[in-house]
């Protein structure tokens, strides 16, 4: 990738309102007006790890999701502009298996809809070559 290719990635990252540890991208590694491809790094030391499950711990799949919409707000900011600031609307998640760390969940979102403000999103989790998250999310952004 060349430098200018990474720094667009970073400000859009840095378009997020969120940070850590409740930023739960670290990286992306394509960006369209329709569509991203990103990464979270789940290294096992996670503070929720903890209580999800002691003994066996299991990334909750609601944070797989809310990875998703954070993937999918970085797209739609690129429409919007403005803080960054956003809601999520979710619906239509399915999980399909346990993520257990370490792993690096792959996430990709597309866009199927523009409703008023809200954008809509398909997504899909991946690890391992393994979907173990689909489904779709709504952002509405500030």
């Amino acid at each position: 990738m060349t430098e200018a290719v990474n720094e667009q990635f970073a400000s859009a990252l840095e378009s997020l309102p969120h940070r850590p540890p409740f930023r739960f991208l670290d990286r992306i590694d394509a960006l369209s007006d329709e569509s991203a491809r990103g990464a979270w790094i789940v290294r096992g030391d996670e503070d929720f790890l903890r209580g999800h499950f002691p003994g066996r711990p299991l990334v909750p799949g609601v944070l797989i999701t809310e990875a998703a919409a954070q993937l999918a707000g970085v797209v739609a900011h690129r429409h919007v502009g403005g803080d960054g600031g956003g809601m999520l609307v979710l619906s239509e998640s399915r999980f399909r298996r346990p993520v257990e760390p370490p792993s690096t969940i792959l996430l990709e979102v597309t866009s199927i809809g523009r409703f008023g403000s809200i954008h809509r999103f398909d997504f899909e989790a991946m690890v391992d070559g393994t979907r173990v998250a689909s489904g779709s999310v709504g952002v509405s952004l500030q």
